[in-house]
């Protein structure tokens, strides 16, 4: 059986998600006033360039190579590679041609809100709805009839075993690593910003670059080769200190 505790616990990032991506439209609209068609940009162009295209590609590249998971390195130098290609190279497509008149502070913080802000919410309702899902299957006895035809017993039991097993604190570390990662996005938001403004492409490349760095060690955890979660956390709070510092400088080279 799934506690209670347990499944109020795969609901909280859920509602945590919600919270601080409108948090943050109100905090920054009130501290340097949010520009609405930048947010709604951002929110937009994550959607189209990692739920669209990347996943696009990424569904390819494991059809094609269906054992990835036993060759974590060089997955995790693709996988780093083209999440920091599609989302820089997203972000500066949309700088230079539909956001011209919103090349300062202000329009970076409010396009990195609604990238990061949205990603937030659809990665912890893509993660946790099936979780709650199948949370309420195990409890009513029926996981196993449900999935039967939809998938080998093997997976089913997998799934089943991830979810009587994962504890509380798996679910509420989403809400940090979430926090982070917001902040990540805006300080990438910013710098690609500050790319198209002073015309220096080679500052994309190392945001490409950095992008794919943090997000390589991650994928030692998505194919099971590493499972301490705190050590995860503790990374991914570093990453973000470092992101609320480049925010900052941010401010002092945009308009």
């Amino acid at each position: 059986m799934v506690s209670t505790a347990k499944i109020i616990s795969m609901f909280v990032p859920i509602v945590f998600s919600l919270v601080l991506f409108i948090g943050l439209i109100l905090y920054f609209r009130k501290k340097t006033d949010i520009a609405v068609k930048p947010l709604i940009a951002g929110a937009i162009g994550f959607v189209v360039m990692t739920q669209v295209l990347e996943k696009a590609l990424h569904l390819a590249v494991i059809t094609a190579f269906p054992n990835y998971a036993d060759h974590p390195w060089t997955f995790g130098l693709y996988g780093g590679l083209a999440t920091g290609l599609f989302e820089e190279l997203g972000r500066f497509l949309l700088f230079t041609w539909l956001l011209k008149k919103f090349h300062d502070y202000k329009g970076g913080i409010s396009f990195g809100i609604g990238w990061g802000g949205i990603e937030a919410v659809l990665l912890m309702l893509t993660m946790m709805v099936p979780n709650i899902m199948f949370a309420f299957m195990i409890n009513g006895g029926t996981l196993e009839k449900t999935l039967a035809g939809q998938m080998p017993a093997d997976q089913v039991a997998a799934i089943k075993d991830t979810v009587l097993n994962n504890g509380v604190s798996f679910y509420l570390l989403a809400c940090v690593e979430r926090f982070f990662a917001v902040f990540m996005q805006i300080a990438f938001s910013l710098w690609v910003l500050i790319a198209v403004v002073k015309k220096k492409f080679v500052y994309v490349i190392y945001v490409i670059l950095i992008h794919a760095a943090i997000d390589f060690p991650l994928v030692f955890v998505q194919t099971g080769h590493f499972s301490n979660l705190w050590v995860v956390e503790l990374y991914i709070a570093i990453v973000g200190m470092i992101s609320f510092w480049l925010i900052k400088k941010g401010r002092v080279l945009l308009p």
